[in-house]
């Protein structure tokens, strides 16, 4: 997949700026210490091939993507990395600490053998997990990703086998695409071991069921598309109905997106996220259905809720959607969704306006923010950037008071924040990608004045609560545009 369009590019920053723009050539990373460390388990021959994949920062859109919204996403420089050495002996063996036995944690071995049925087809997520239950999760997202792997023929065989390390460099709490990251540096680094091509397409669709099958969570391609195809200090815009990428739009020197990893995710993120796309589901069902009911030429209409405006939601639909109802009577009344990821829960009680309210709204928020950048670029008015900044904490306020996905933690990070505001160089913040804790998103210009009011919050918040926050404020490319490395 390639960008349709880019956006100029301007100079980079000056070298010592803390914003410096990130290389957009592939660069020599393979002797960081972090790689340096994973190779000391693997031994010098034969060749070693490493890869590296970068986390996910989502700025605008975020689970708006599974009903067709427009995403606004950047690759970030925490990132995963994957060592991969062929074997001669059918077995893989998975390393997921990239340290031997030295931490306590002996690699898990699998013949090969265990990997297939008894008639010889790869085993999928549901089959690989009555094998080897209990599994980390690094290890089973390696596994998974080998698996998906043979099962699509992105790779058509692994005869002889693998070692595989792994390692990573920044935090790992929240959000930041570590799923797909690690199955797209395995893919790329088995690809490169054994002299295959990857086809974009094709690893992205790998990463997804990684995602979905393996570690159950019901979120779409965005992540596997930025991780994958990323460019460095670049905002992609991936139209989500297709999984085109729209453009990459470069940010100008004088401003900035980092994100701050709050450190944390709450245990029941995957239930609630699973909650609200089946009641999202469900509304775009009853959208559906109404669309229908009123008949009228339709041809505008496929299916995904960003094709309504919020005019017409407001106008047609809003006061036709129940604001919730319990599981089993949506069923008796409308059957099921049609959404292959979810399920509706009988005696659970969702609701279904404000969750469909939510991805509406949000679709619109993720347009307008493209085109404030491009407002304030064309004109040099400060005020286009004002108002993406409040697009950025509609967003937040959406993602806790519509959807329920917020969190005490990242609520505290955008509130400090947004109390230093833009006297401070600061438009605005919200929580990233799939909520619930993890990541926040900061817009804010490229000056020493903003990045102080960001620590001054920060230990702000770490003197009221004891909780410590990561700042991240550099990008780098996705590994398909990257591409692996022999050692």
């Amino acid at each position: 997949m390639k960008p349709e369009q880019d956006i100029a590019v301007k100079q980079p920053a000056r070298k010592d700026s803390p914003f410096a723009r990130s290389a957009r050539e592939p660069q020599l990373w393979t002797s960081s210490k972090s790689v340096s460390d994973l190779l000391q388990s693997l031994p010098d021959k034969p060749a070693r091939c490493v890869a590296r994949a970068p986390g996910r920062l989502d700025v605008m859109g975020g689970i708006a993507e599974y009903t067709g919204a427009l995403v606004l996403t950047l690759p970030i420089a925490e990132h995963s990395y994957v060592v991969v050495q062929l074997r001669n002996d059918d077995t893989i063996v998975v390393d997921p600490t990239g340290k031997g036995s030295s931490d306590g944690h002996r690699p898990t071995v699998f013949e090969i053998s265990q990997l297939y049925t008894a008639k010889g087809v790869p085993v999928d997520a549901d089959g690989a997990r009555k094998q080897a239950a209990g599994l980390d999760e690094t290890t089973w997202c390696v596994l998974g990703a080998l698996l998906e792997a043979l099962r699509s023929g992105v790779i058509p065989e692994l005869s002889g086998g693998l070692s595989v390390a792994v390692g990573s460099a920044g935090g790992s709490a929240g959000d930041s695409a570590r799923g797909s990251g690690l199955a797209g540096a395995t893919l790329a680094a088995v690809a490169s071991a054994c002299d295959l091509t990857l086809d974009p397409q094709s690893a992205v669709a790998v990463c997804q069921r990684v995602e979905n099958d393996w570690l159950d969570w019901p979120i779409g391609a965005a992540d596997a598309v930025c991780v994958l195809n990323g460019e460095p200090d670049a905002l992609m815009q991936l139209q989500c109905d297709s999984y085109n990428i729209a453009g990459a739009t470069m940010l100008p020197d004088e401003l900035a997106i980092i994100g701050i990893d709050c450190g944390n995710c709450r245990e029941d993120a995957r239930e609630k996220y699973r909650r609200v796309r089946t009641a999202t589901f469900m509304g775009q069902l009853l959208v559906d259905r109404i669309i229908n009911y009123d008949g009228g030429n339709c041809q505008w209409w496929d299916g995904h809720l960003s094709r309504i405006s919020v005019n017409d939601f407001v106008e047609r639909f809003r006061d036709r959607i129940p604001t919730r109802m319990k599981g089993k009577d949506f069923v008796g009344r409308f059957g099921e969704t049609g959404d292959a990821l979810t399920m509706i829960d009988p005696d659970y009680v969702y609701k279904i306006r404000s969750r469909t309210e939510h991805h509406i709204y949000e679709h619109a928020r993720a347009r307008q923010f493209v085109e404030c950048l491009s407002r304030a670029a064309r004109t040099g008015d400060d005020r286009a950037l004002v108002e993406a900044g409040e697009l950025m904490y509609g967003s937040h306020w959406s993602y806790g008071q519509r959807c329920g996905l917020g969190d005490v933690r990242t609520d505290a990070v955008v509130s400090l924040l947004r109390g230093r505001g833009v006297e401070n160089d600061i438009y605005g913040a919200k929580i990233s990608g799939r909520g619930c804790g993890g990541f926040v998103a900061v817009f804010m210009r490229a000056t020493d004045r903003a990045m102080s009011a960001v620590e001054d919050a920060l230990q702000a918040l770490q003197a009221k609560t004891g909780h410590q926050t990561g700042v991240i404020r550099s990008s780098c490319a996705g590994v398909l545009l990257t591409g692996a490395q022999q050692l």
